[in-house]
C-alpha cells in the first residue's frame, strides 16, 4: 500500500506519493516571476524563495510544496482533500496521449477516477 495526497485542481482529481510532500501552503505573498517559464506562476517568499508551478491549469489558492529531483518547489492547485492509500496492483497504466510522463497511471479513488502524478516529471516544469 501507498500512501497518496490527493488534490485537485478544476475538474479532476491527482494524487502524488506522500514521499514527495513536503507541506500545504496557501498562495499569501505570491509574487510573480518576470519571463517566468509557461507553467512558472511565480515565487513564494522564504528562505530559499519557493518557485511555484501550475502545470495542471491556472487558478487555485493552495500550493503543494513538493520534493523531487534535489529541488524543492511549489505546485499551484484548488484544493486538497487529504490522503488516501492506494494498492500498487490497482494502479493502471498512464493514458496515451501526453507529451511528457505527467501522469505515471491512474486508479479509482473514492468512485472517481484519479490520476497519478509522477513527481520527478514536475521537477521538469521548473
Amino acid at each position: 500500500m501507498i500512501t497518496m495526497v490527493r488534490f485537485r485542481t478544476g475538474n479532476t482529481q491527482y494524487c502524488l506519493t506522500v514521499d514527495a510532500m513536503r507541506a500545504v501552503r496557501t498562495t499569501s505573498g505570491l509574487l510573480p516571476l518576470p519571463q517566468g517559464r509557461n507553467d512558472v506562476v511565480g515565487i513564494l517568499p522564504g528562505d530559499p524563495p519557493l518557485t511555484v508551478i501550475a502545470p495542471f491549469g491556472a487558478g487555485g489558492d493552495r500550493v503543494l510544496v513538493v520534493e523531487a529531483g534535489q529541488k524543492t518547489f511549489g505546485v499551484l492547485v484548488d484544493a486538497v482533500p487529504g490522503l488516501t492509500r492506494v494498492d500498487e496492483a490497482d494502479i493502471r497504466p498512464a493514458p496515451d496521449g501526453q507529451d511528457e510522463q505527467l501522469i505515471s497511471g491512474t486508479v479509482r479513488s473514492d468512485g472517481e477516477l484519479t490520476l497519478v502524478t509522477n513527481p520527478e516529471a514536475l521537477v521538469g516544469r521548473l
